[in-house]
């Protein structure tokens, strides 16, 4: 991966095909992750109705940004969009040389921290210089808050809001070989800090200090490389019998548990995703039945990872073996989840009713998990980004347990 960050512009052109196709006349990516990849600006001030983007399906009308005015200047810098609209907040900002001059004037701010119904205005303006009044305009439902939405609606009374998250999941779907390369880094990353996990002793620690230990190993890598771009980690853990992950805190390793651990880091913004089940001595003939199937499952499923298969029908490949090994009873919602910004999964999954097919430069986390309680988390995670031709996986870590010491 090159060391400097870079840019990651959205393909507005196949955006604006999916818009088409979706007969849309324009679209608003309502913050958060899909706001970051429209814009290429990932905002700190990423609160509700704070980060805006409006992006029309025709060329010919230009896209649009709302951002706080603190953080106006770092939008310019990192977006190509250049109608860049700002809004004040809280904050007392002052400019140099009114205070050298003398000139600086009291301003009122906002209390007590921004005006949601400006912010409407403001979209709803943009909407009607481009000739959307009346338009069919994508939006994410999911994230709009009532009182957001009544304000944006009193404001464009005769335009028809549709649910739009379907256009940003296919427009997100295909990476870029730069989001590939921050995702395999990460991965490289996160296998790093379990390695380190599973290599110091753990006696006596609980998931706040699994969770030390894993983010020191990361840190220590960022360090090492500081161009990469290391944004953070994320830790899932449970120990022993009480399956329920616990943030912080929570039961304390023995030496006689499982210990599920799932993790990833943070590269520019892109996740990694990958898990495995801790043990401190050999497994028992139960426990190994369980990890031997779970492991079944990902055999079958990784044989279909390829262009051209339907995710509902790698999912059926996956449960059945895992049925058929010894667990008739596994029901899982999904198996595996598209991989890209942020650290959480992501649509669209592997699932029974999911029928979108396998494309090269998907990238997807597979898992056949199992949670059994008075036993135990069971864990084995795979990434890989589709080819032309089939796969290639990501990860590289032995799919088993791994020993821990105490």
């Amino acid at each position: 991966m090159n060391a400097q960050p870079q840019s990651r512009p959205c393909d507005m052109a196949r955006f604006r095909s999916l818009m088409e196709a979706a007969r849309l006349d324009a679209v608003i990516a309502w913050g958060g992750a899909n706001f970051h990849y429209v814009t290429s600006f990932q905002n700190y001030f990423d609160n509700p109705g704070a980060s805006l983007a409006l992006i029309p399906a025709d060329p010919a009308r230009t896209s649009m940004i709302i951002v706080a005015s603190w953080v106006e200047d770092a939008a310019r810098a990192n977006s190509a969009i250049p109608d860049i609209r700002s809004f004040p907040l809280w904050l007392e900002i002052g400019d140099i040389a009114d205070i050298r001059a003398g000139t600086a004037a009291r301003e009122p701010k906002p209390s007590p921290r921004f005006d949601l119904a400006r912010n409407m205005a403001t979209l709803a303006d943009a909407a009607i210089e481009r000739g959307l009044a009346s338009g069919r305009i994508g939006i994410e439902m999911n994230l709009v808050s009532a009182a957001a939405f009544a304000m944006l609606q009193a404001k464009l009374p005769n335009a028809t809001f549709v649910e739009c998250s379907s256009v940003f999941t296919d427009l997100r779907a295909i990476k870029s070989p730069f989001e590939i390369d921050c995702i395999r880094e990460a991965t490289t990353f996160a296998e790093d800090g379990l390695r380190t996990v599973v290599a110091t002793p753990l006696g006596g620690l609980d998931t706040t200090g699994l969770k030390m230990i894993y983010d020191s190993a990361c840190a220590r890598r960022a360090a090492a490389f500081p161009d990469l771009g290391f944004m953070g980690t994320r830790v899932t853990a449970s120990i022993g019998a009480d399956i329920s992950p616990t943030i912080a805190a929570g039961p304390r390793i023995t030496g006689n548990e499982a210990v599920f651990f799932d993790c990833g880091v943070s590269i520019q913004g892109y996740g990694s995703d990958t898990g495995r089940t801790l043990l401190f001595a050999p497994p028992t003939d139960e426990m190994r039945r369980i990890m031997d199937a779970i492991c079944a499952g990902m055999d079958a499923a990784i044989t279909l990872m390829r262009p051209g298969v339907a995710m509902c029908d790698i999912f059926h490949a996956g449960q059945n073996a895992v049925r058929q090994s010894g667990l008739d009873w596994y029901t899982r919602g999904h198996i595996g989840h598209a991989m890209g910004l942020g650290l959480g999964e992501q649509a669209p999954y592997l699932s029974p009713v999911e029928t979108r097919v396998l494309e090269p430069g998907m990238v997807i986390a597979l898992e056949t998990p199992l949670y059994v309680k008075g036993l135990g988390g069971f864990q084995v995670e795979e990434c890989f980004v589709i080819t032309e031709t089939g796969h290639d996986k990501l990860t590289s870590l032995p799919r088993d347990f791994m020993m821990a010491t105490v």
